[in-house]
């Protein structure tokens, strides 16, 4: 398929980037984005700053976390606006274009590439804030999430992260003679046809280890960004063939219960035992607790099949240049990122995560098993990795592409060829305007350094 122009969407994507660029060059049209954020500071110094921030988010736990700032900074008002996880990107991406966004903005790990190509974000690691104090604390591969697209900034403080967790009914395991222990049970699906076996037996009972045909090739995905550095496809390697021939094998057995879990008819499957595997994040295991609270203390955890180890989602905090009160906003962004230590989750602040541990916790809902110690473990494995400016387009074609080849039942080289090439044709003018800019841009800071 081959385009003949830019969507509107790309033309206003491609100009936010090449603003952002000229910025961060130093050019005599734009002031730095670091002489931008002193000016603002030094604003701010002078005039009586307001004492409440404003903080957009699609999390309900800000809400605490904003009381618990308030408490410890009598006379400051936390102000939380929810957005639902679909749609909190595209509010945020509006309110920054037409000028009232708020002072602090939580992201989703795999909206990042919406904003690390833009003008209009604070660099963190400039004055006063110095965000690189923070590094030595966060794994270089989590950090590098929030930087922007150019690697000269910060644009994003990365606040939790998630590996990809297998949850399983345990005593339907056990009922059917496999092995229903964590370690036990990760030691056989290590091999694929053990699996497939296994989802095969249930089968036959009416039960399923997964919700969809595509969710063993997800596994395989979870390891490798959509795109590399030089925004060209990155996944057409001998690993996703694999995922993508076991996503098959799936759809021909039909092995899939062909419903998802964010339905009502999901919800029944996980509660009446036709679902007893999915997989999700570390948070899995509350939401699993809130769609089936009747099946306490029935579930267990352990490693994704095949001996994967993948990397799920994370969330951000990024600081627009319009926030009112940058100082206050900072010491909020700080504040979240010292104090996650919730059940189940992990901080990307390494000693919230001993913290966590030191606790010793047993999940009453996981029938006493200590999975905080297996969420940090399957993490300290995966590999954070961070999106770019054209992933999002680039993700319509390759899931399009994919899902029709594996129900097909088409050679998988023969799908990734495909997908490279339709996406290194359709990409191919953003590709050159964002690289082209970006060599200028690199080029003008080694005249001036």
């Amino acid at each position: 398929m081959k385009r003949k122009g830019l969507s509107f969407h790309k033309i206003k994507m491609l100009s936010f980037l090449i603003l952002f660029l000229f910025a961060a060059s130093g050019c005599d049209e734009q002031p730095s984005i670091m002489h931008q954020v002193q000016a603002d500071d030094e604003h701010i110094a002078e005039a009586k700053p307001p004492l409440s921030i404003t903080v957009w988010c699609f999390e309900e736990q800000y809400a605490d976390y904003a009381k618990k700032f308030e408490a410890a900074h009598p006379g400051v008002t936390v102000n939380v606006k929810r957005f639902s996880y679909k749609n909190h990107a595209e509010a945020y991406l509006d309110a920054l274009e037409q000028g009232y966004a708020p002072d602090v903005m939580e992201v989703g790990h795999e909206f990042l590439g919406e904003f690390n190509g833009i003008q209009g974000l604070v660099d963190l690691n400039a004055p006063p804030f110095q965000a690189s104090e923070l590094k030595p604390d966060i794994s270089p591969d989590l950090w590098d999430t929030g930087l922007s697209y150019d690697n000269k900034h910060l644009i994003a403080l990365p606040i939790t992260t998630s590996p990809l967790v297998t949850f399983y009914r345990k005593d339907i395991l056990e009922r059917y003679g496999f092995p229903s222990e964590p370690e036990k049970l990760a030691l056989y699906m290590e091999d694929p046809d053990r699996w497939l076996a296994m989802a095969k037996r249930l089968k036959e009972h009416g039960i399923y280890l997964l919700q969809w045909d595509r969710e063993p090739l997800q596994w395989y995905e979870s390891m490798f960004p959509l795109l590399n550095s030089r925004l060209q496809f990155n996944r057409n390697n001998a690993m996703i063939a694999q995922g993508m021939l076991l996503s098959q094998r799936v759809n021909v057995q039909g092995l899939d219960a062909n419903v998802g879990v964010w339905t009502e008819a999901g919800t029944e499957a996980l509660g009446t035992g036709k679902l007893a595997m999915v997989y999700l994040g570390s948070w899995g295991e509350q939401q699993l607790e809130e769609w089936a609270p009747h099946t306490k203390g029935l579930w267990r955890a352990t490693r994704l099949p095949m001996k994967l180890y993948g990397y799920y989602t994370g969330s951000s905090l990024i600081m627009p240049e319009q926030a009112r009160n940058k100082e206050l906003a900072w010491s909020f962004m700080k504040s979240v990122f010292y104090g996650v230590t919730d059940d189940s989750t992990v901080a990307a602040y390494l000693p919230s995560r001993k913290v966590l541990l030191d606790q010793e916790r047993h999940s009453q809902f996981l029938g006493g098993q200590q999975a905080d110690r297996l969420y940090m473990e399957l993490a300290s494995k995966m590999k954070e990795f961070r999106p770019t400016p054209l992933d999002k387009q680039a993700a319509e074609w390759y899931h399009s592409v994919k899902q029709r080849g594996i129900e097909n039942n088409t050679l998988p080289d023969v799908i990734l060829n495909q997908i490279e090439k339709l996406i290194e044709q359709g990409l191919q003018q953003e590709r050159r305007v964002i690289l082209q800019y970006s060599r200028a841009l690199f080029k003008t800071m080694d005249i001036t350094s």
